[in-house]
């Protein structure tokens, strides 16, 4: 059985322990309800792109991380982009700020790749995707990666958001 936070970690009479009791009741109900719930869900369609592409922003701003455009603009503060591509895949990315944005695309066009914003952008880039793919994760997403660059893929697959093998 999974840890359970019981409200008395050390019970010192009977009502404490019939308090720690319920709640291992609850929880154990609370798994065997999600199980039941997954086994229906077994033989149901896919969800549609634009379904999931909502359900993995309300999870993102659940855990939250500000939702961006995807067009970077100077009012555009940069944050998580979420889109669905050319494939009909959900797509989960990270876009800096348009500032940090441009100041490294300024760099790599004059062939200035040690520059300090490169390296920035790139620290930024790579912490913020290592980020994401934990907290997806952590939303209980099955996610691969894109053929090139930053980025995560949701798959829909039995796995995919709030639930188990």
């Amino acid at each position: 059985m999974a840890s359970i936070y019981y409200p008395y970690p050390h019970p010192k009479n009977d009502a404490e322990r019939a308090a720690n009791r319920q709640a291992a009741d609850d929880y154990q109900r609370q798994e065997d309800e999600a199980a039941t719930l997954l086994r229906l869900a077994k033989g149901l369609p896919p969800v549609a792109p634009e379904l999931l592409l909502e359900q993995v922003r309300l999870d993102l701003a659940t855990a939250g991380l500000h939702v961006t455009p995807s067009e970077l603009t100077d009012e555009n503060p940069g944050g998580v982009v979420i889109y669905i591509d050319d494939d009909a895949q959900v797509v989960v990315d990270w876009q800096p700020h348009a500032r940090l944005d441009r100041e490294a695309l300024d760099m790599v066009e004059a062939d200035r790749t040690d520059d300090e914003a490169v390296i920035r952008y790139d620290v930024v880039r790579s912490a913020m995707d290592t980020a994401l793919g934990t907290i997806l994760s952590g939303f209980r997403y099955t996610t691969s990666r894109p053929q090139f660059g930053f980025g995560h893929i949701i798959l829909q697959t039995p796995t995919a958001p709030g639930t188990q093998e």
